[in-house]
Parts: C-alpha cells; sequence; structure tokens
C-alpha cells in the first residue's frame, strides 16, 4: 500500500551534544545542531518546534533563586526562551550550503514577537510554549525562579518550552522539499547560544552577585510533520521565500546618518529596534531591551526627524518624517507616524488583529530603570515597508540603504542600532547544489 500523501511526525534529536545532554554557553557548548536528512519527504516548515528545558541558576554552585535572594536575575519579560538563540541558521545538509543566516536572533525577536502577538496570548498559550509573560515579575517567578519540585526532592530540569522558529524560510507558505535531486539535499538547522550575560540581567541593575549567573539546557529536541511524496530526478526547481538579513551600526551624535550596503534585490521592508551600548552583556541591564535612544543618565533623546533614502535619494517616503517631538518636548506619548511605518515593516498595518504596541509600550516616558516599564517593557524602533503593492522588493543590490535621524542626544552616550531587512529570496536547486538569490 502506498504511503504517499501521508503526513509523517519527525523527532529528531541534536547531533553534537555531550553524554550528559546538558547544554549550556558557560560550559563551553554554544551550538546546538539538529540535522533532517535528506528523503523524499516535502518538510512543513511552520511545523518546527524547537523542544526542551532550561534551568536558571544565580551562580557556579547552581543556586536556584527566591524572591528573597536580593538583586534578582531577571530574563526579558517580551522575549522569554528566544533570549538565548543569539544567531539561527538553516543550511543544506547534503550540499552544506547556507540557506538562510540570521544573526542577532533574539533581537529580531524582541521586535517581532510583540507586535505579532497580544497581552492575552502571552499570558495564555505563549505564557506555556516560549515563558513570555507581559510581567517581569510573573515571568521572573516562573522561569527564573523555578525549582521544577519541592523540598528535598528537586528536579534541575527547569521550566519546558515548545517553541517555533520565526524565520523567512520556515515561515513560508510552501513545503520545503527534504530530496537530493529535487529539493535542499536535506536541512540542518544550528542554533547559536547567546552569552548568560546578554540573557539575565539585576531586577535593580546593581548585578552584585550575578556575575557567574548562568542558564543551561536539556531535553534538547527538534519536532516537525513532513508529506511523503513521490521519488523525483527532475532538476532545475526553484523555491521562493522571505529572508531575514542583520546589519548593526552605532549612534552618538545628534544628527545620525546611516549607511548600509545591503547587496539585495527584493526588499520588502527595514526596521530598526534600539538599546544603548552599555547595556550589551551586562548584568547590570537589560541586553534585550528596545528603547529609545538614551542619554548617559538615562533620560531619552527623542528622536525629531527620520529620512529613509536608497543611494541618497528619500525612499520610499518622499518626505522627511518629523515626528511629534520637533516642537512638544513634553509630550511622552511615541509618534503615530513612525509607529505605524514600523509595523508596516514586519507586517502590513492594515492586516494587524493583535498586538502589544500601545501608548504604554510604544513610548517615549521610559523610567529610570527602563526594564520596570509598564507590560512586557518598552517596545519602541522605526522602520519602513519598501513595497506593499507588488511584493516583488525594492533593488538594493548596488545602492545604500540609508537612515537620518536627527536626536536629542546631547551626551556621550553610544545607542547600538540593529537593523533588519526582510527580502524576496529565490532557492535554486539543482544536482549539482542549492544557489540562494538574493
Amino acid at each position: 500500500m502506498s504511503n504517499l500523501g501521508q503526513n509523517v511526525y519527525m523527532d529528531v534529536q541534536p547531533s553534537n551534544v555531550v553524554s550528559t545532554g546538558k547544554v549550556s554557553y558557560k560550559e563551553g557548548n554554544p551550538v546546538i545542531q539538529f540535522i533532517i536528512g535528506e528523503n523524499d519527504l516535502h518538510l512543513m516548515g511552520s511545523s518546527v518546534r524547537f523542544c526542551g528545558n532550561i534551568a536558571v541558576y544565580r551562580d557556579s554552585a547552581r543556586t536556584i533563586q527566591t524572591e528573597a535572594s536580593g538583586n534578582l536575575l531577571c530574563l526579558d519579560p517580551k522575549l522569554g526562551i528566544y533570549s538565548i538563540i543569539d544567531t539561527l541558521t538553516l543550511s543544506s545538509q547534503v550540499h552544506k550550503s547556507t540557506i538562510e543566516r540570521v544573526n542577532n536572533y533574539n533581537r529580531f525577536m524582541s521586535s517581532y514577537m510583540p507586535i505579532l502577538s497580544s497581552e492575552m496570548e502571552s499570558l495564555g498559550y505563549l505564557n506555556a510554549t516560549t515563558l513570555v509573560s507581559p510581567n517581569i515579575g510573573t515571568q521572573r517567578i516562573e522561569v527564573c525562579n523555578n525549582t521544577n519540585g519541592s523540598g528535598a526532592v528537586l528536579h534541575t530540569e527547569g521550566s519546558a518550552f515548545a517553541v517555533n522558529l520565526p524565520c523567512g524560510l520556515l515561515g513560508g507558505r510552501n513545503p520545503i522539499p527534504l530530496s537530493r535531486n529535487n529539493g535542499i539535499g536535506g536541512l540542518m538547522i544550528e542554533i547559536q547560544l547567546a552569552p548568560d550575560s546578554q540573557v539575565f540581567f539585576s531586577d535593580d541593575e546593581s548585578a552584585t552577585g550575578l556575575t557567574d549567573a548562568f542558564y543551561e539546557l536539556s531535553n534538547l529536541k527538534l519536532i516537525a510533520e513532513a508529506q511523503v511524496v513521490a521519488p523525483n530526478t527532475s532538476v532545475g526547481n526553484t523555491f521562493e521565500y522571505n529572508s531575514i538579513h542583520s546589519y548593526f551600526n552605532s549612534v552618538n551624535s545628534t544628527n545620525a546618518v546611516l549607511n548600509f550596503n545591503l547587496g539585495l534585490s527584493n526588499v520588502l521592508g527595514t526596521f530598526i529596534n534600539i538599546v544603548p551600548s552599555k547595556y550589551i552583556n551586562n548584568f547590570a541591564h537589560d541586553g534585550l531591551g528596545t528603547t529609545p535612544m538614551l542619554n548617559s543618565d538615562d533620560s531619552v533623546a527623542d528622536i525629531k526627524q527620520i529620512v529613509f533614502t536608497r543611494g541618497g535619494i528619500r525612499m520610499p517616503l518622499m518626505y522627511d518624517i518629523e515626528t511629534q517631538f520637533k516642537n512638544d518636548v513634553d509630550n511622552f506619548d511615541g509618534d503615530p507616524q513612525q509607529l505605524k511605518n514600523f509595523v508596516n515593516a514586519i507586517t502590513p498595518y492594515y492586516a494587524l488583529k493583535h498586538t502589544q504596541l500601545s501608548p504604554h509600550t510604544f513610548t517615549n516616558d521610559v523610567p529610570q530603570i527602563p526594564h520596570f516599564a509598564k507590560g512586557a517593557g518598552i517596545m519602541y524602533g522605526l522602520g519602513v515597508a519598501m513595497d506593499q503593492i507588488s511584493g516583488q522588493g525594492v533593488n538594493f543590490s548596488n545602492v545604500n540603504f540609508g537612515v537620518q535621524i536627527e536626536n536629542n542626544l546631547t551626551t556621550d552616550s553610544p545607542n547600538a542600532l540593529y537593523l533588519f531587512v526582510r527580502n524576496r529570496s529565490t532557492l535554486v536547486f539543482t544536482e549539482n547544489g542549492v544557489q540562494i538569490m538574493n
């Protein structure tokens, strides 16, 4: 009896985990690799889930935190388990060609997650699967303080998670062919872990006693669904998907002019999130926060004007975005035009059905300790959609993408800007290998 058209369910163990099954950045195991071998299957990208347990320790003695510990260890509440993923790489298992690589993946998710999920979702199924929460205290108790047991019998497996991996290839509508002759030749998924000092931060910014805090993963696996297809020896097929590309720069002036050589020919949208450089890899601050630009005293350096350019010419907007802070310095609400363009860069604003963006989260009213903001924290950013009509994108293969930002940065305070670009890519697979056309 033929199995064609039937679904099969995969349970893939990591190929490079040590014999103990424990993985942590601190212990020198920063990469987790899963291999889905070549086969006459079509992988359903949206069904892929990264599963396991995460245990959180305050020190090398594996002390589990309680609310009475002081200088409490926290995890970014809007990110949860995504905080630990620094880089996501997808490549062909047979041909070893990289299909998609998303650097600063946790920074990408710090904007993607809250824009496309509601507060109720983060309280419900997202809380159970991704360990996010709309409240930093609740999230800390559930994850960072989790003993997964009580009394003398404590399990050190910590909190369980099962998350999808949003990216271009796995997020596409079309199934992914895994065969050698008429597909990508198997799929290899690599997750590079983030440093502990980037993942965790102190609730009061003192970080005393947290210098060797760390997380540990266990029971790791990848689950997915695929469909059995008939063997096919034909070659020369193509596969389209919206890839994600990451770039980095920093700003330390009132009139910042940034230029990026994207090298991409079908750009659909770009967006930027921001964090003070001193916050990065620092237990005293949330290095994955998405704040406005901040001065050295953590006061907000309001953005007055934004200009997007292609080769030095305004595009796609033929005008400057002059925010309300150009004249009204007493208004703390986020600028509505900036917010709308930011959302449009990720998903069409008119199609947005649920989000955590609000006057409390997209705001210039930042507390002295930014991660004490309301809800899951500040969710600030800027961006622009390049093509919402044809879906073909804009060519930046030979010209630079530019952003000009006029702001109130009046002190010596470098701010890190992470740029993410959605591009319409084409994957060409032949008998000799795969090729990516960006």
